[in-house]
């Protein structure tokens, strides 16, 4: 239902003016680099015509640029819908803490101008007040991760939680090439491993620090963990080898 509920607060957005927003845009930000400055976007919109974003604001702690004034590292600026397009800001990111603004419009204090919003390392960033007014965020909340940042959310859900490192397989450090899907997940997580057979204890905690499951991995190929029972919300799993571990996020639906 949040998604329902966030396309119809877009579409009523294109009766109050905003001429470079269209009533099926839904220009969401789904990465931030802070080390080279690089941000991801991607077009959740309905089946559509490309939408120009190059006329689009960027604003992080108070620094004001337009996305043309960035660096396409890939894609194209003439955003189709579900396409994504990589941009070297033309601001530096603050690599501590900092919010990430994507605004339609230069008018920074309007929460209808605001699209998208993630701030990282510390609440109360910038234009977090302007975020919370639009609903997409919750005063004082940030990713508490490490950097680079992803969007683990459908296009429709906002908020802290739907935000983890974005980590390369290779940076598990038991060596196991481990991949987690789908994140979010509705009933079942799978776990591959591509690197042979190898039995991984687990625990699942929830956000309190509670441990709701505990059991073991055993599988040459794949596993996977039933999650159907748990509460909608932000986990913590941690898988064991020996005096190795990992700790990982994910979201159930």
């Amino acid at each position: 239902m949040k998604t329902n509920y966030f396309l119809n607060a877009l579409l009523s957005l294109c009766f109050i003016g905003m001429a470079t927003q269209t009533a099926d845009a839904q220009i969401r930000i789904v990465e931030v680099d802070p080390a080279t400055s690089t941000v991801k976007l991607r077009n959740y919109g309905s089946p559509s015509n490309p939408q120009d974003i190059s006329s689009y604001w960027f604003c992080a702690r108070f620094a004001y640029t337009q996305v043309g004034a960035g660096t396409v590292v890939s894609g194209s600026l003439n955003l189709a819908v579900g396409a994504e397009v990589v941009v070297t800001m033309a601001s530096a990111l603050n690599t501590t803490s900092s919010d990430v603004c994507l605004y339609t419009t230069s008018s920074f204090g309007s929460s209808a101008a605001m699209e998208d919003f993630v701030q990282y390392g510390g609440g109360g960033i910038g234009r977090e007040n302007v975020a919370v007014n639009k609903g997409i965020w919750t005063a004082g909340t940030f990713v508490d991760a490490a950097p680079p940042y992803e969007y683990i959310g459908d296009g429709g859900q906002n908020g802290f939680q739907f935000w983890d490192s974005l980590l390369s397989v290779d940076e598990f450090n038991l060596g196991l090439n481990l991949k987690l899907y789908p994140n979010p997940s509705e009933d079942t997580l799978h776990i591959d491993i591509q690197n042979g057979q190898v039995n991984l204890d687990y625990k699942v905690y929830d956000m309190l620090g509670k441990m709701v499951i505990s059991d073991t991995l055993d599988s040459n190929i794949s596993s996977q963990i039933d999650v159907s029972e748990l509460n909608s919300g932000m986990y913590l799993i941690n898988f064991s080898n020996g005096d190795q571990s990992e700790t990982k996020r994910f979201v159930k639906q």
